[in-house]
């Protein structure tokens, strides 16, 4: 069971470098390099216009930790067939699974020591927190996820006692319970709080490391685990091992009821339903365009929002444009007296349609914010229409006679 995680850790983060060299090309280095800095800026300024004393400190401390712990699984590698070919070794699987569940313990308690980093000068000035304080925030967030780290080993078993693998108990209210003593009480009455669930709840193995695996959980949460990862690479490539679904959304027909149906109109109206229905489309549509606007609402300047609204606005229309052969594959598509001669044009009026819809949302973000740098709410009305239009009627039919060439 040794080599068998080695080896199947070695092939995980093999797959996860192919996909980081993609994600991480040096336009996206760049642009981060960008906003991390722009960001780094911001906090700055804003550390320096903050007091002690504030009310709302305290929570929004508890709120960003709550988020940290929440952050990481367990990553046991284990794959559908498993559930035949290592059946039969399931009293050995206990130490495969403990392997797992340390390396995935170090990796989610190093996201810890991350947003600890990050959060500290703010707990410095807001409550003004002593060193030993906040390497005892520290401890407590770290024995906090170790201790559902082991929940969420524990669920993967038959157990007697269901508590022991209860999500909501050591991923919500025991963290919030803790923290909120840590914050508002005593930080050493917190850290010692946070061990002692810790403690016990490795001490809880003994009572089910011997009892028989729940397989259906154990794929079943994998499988989940490596969605989630997907649909992050999903953002900037394309991910074969990314399953698709469709889902009616009947909200949204008087928009689809629009669309004149006509032959010209064939593909307009395969896309627009496609795009809208397609869980996976649609799903990174919406993503992007919170994320995008929750940046912009946060952030204020003369050159950084502009940079942050154009770079958003890009990699949502990029992220559209392997839609456009969705359907080649479809056999009705090609039985069907159905030309394709619109098919670019249709292509282009969704883009435009879902790109305008972002773009205004982005341009009234901005404009709230940045309402007195009229600088920052002209660059980005006109660098939106600019990009738009160059996007759209420039740069999609050169990328999209590029990929048929290709493919």
């Amino acid at each position: 069971m040794k080599t068998l995680f080695k080896k199947r850790l070695g092939a995980h983060l093999t797959e996860l470098t192919k996909y980081l060299r993609l994600v991480f090309n040096d336009y996206f280095v760049l642009a981060l390099v960008f906003m991390i800095g722009g960001l780094g800026y911001y906090y700055s300024n804003a550390l320096k216009q903050l007091t002690t004393g504030l009310w709302w400190a305290p929570l929004l401390i508890i709120i960003v930790l709550l988020i940290s712990v929440q952050t990481g699984r367990m990553a046991t590698l284990i794959e559908d067939p498993d559930y035949v070919f290592l059946l039969p070794k399931e009293a050995e699987l206990i130490g495969y699974l403990k392997r797992a569940f340390w390396y995935s313990t170090i990796l989610a308690a190093l996201m810890q020591l991350l947003f600890w980093i990050v959060l500290m000068p703010f707990i410095q000035v807001t409550v003004s927190a002593s060193a030993p304080q906040l390497f005892s925030l520290l401890g407590t967030i770290i024995f906090l996820k170790v201790a559902w780290m082991n929940a969420d080993f524990a669920r993967k078993y038959h157990l007697q006692h269901k508590w022991m693998g209860n999500r909501w108990l050591f991923r919500l209210i025991i963290p919030v319970v803790v923290l909120a003593i840590s914050i508002y009480v005593n930080y050493f009455i917190g850290v010692i709080l946070a061990a002692i669930v810790m403690i016990g709840g490795l001490f809880t193995q003994n009572a089910w490391k011997k009892r028989s695996v729940d397989w259906q959980t154990l794929i079943a949460d994998e499988n989940s685990r490596m969605h989630s990862i997907y649909q992050f690479f999903n953002l900037f490539t394309d991910v074969p091992s990314l399953r698709g679904s469709v889902k009616r959304r009947r909200y949204l027909d008087w928009l689809l009821h629009k669309i004149k149906l006509l032959p010209d109109n064939t593909y307009l109206y395969l896309y627009a339903h496609g795009i809208i229905r397609d869980n996976e489309m649609s799903g990174l549509y919406v993503r992007l365009t919170v994320i995008g606007t929750l940046l912009l609402v946060f952030i204020k300047g003369e050159v950084l929002p502009i940079v942050l609204c154009l770079l958003f606005l890009y990699l949502i229309g990029f992220q559209m444009i392997p839609f456009y052969f969705h359907f080649d594959d479809n056999a009705f598509v090609h039985i069907y007296p159905v030309t394709t001669e619109f098919q670019l044009k249709n292509f282009q009026r969704v883009l435009l349609m879902m790109m305008g819809t972002v773009a205004v949302i982005f341009a009234i973000a901005v404009i709230a914010v940045n309402l007195t740098t009229p600088v920052t709410v002209i660059g980005v009305l006109i660098g939106e229409a600019i990009e738009v239009g160059l996007f759209i009627f420039m740069y999609v039919p050169r990328r999209i006679k590029k990929s048929e060439f290709s493919r």
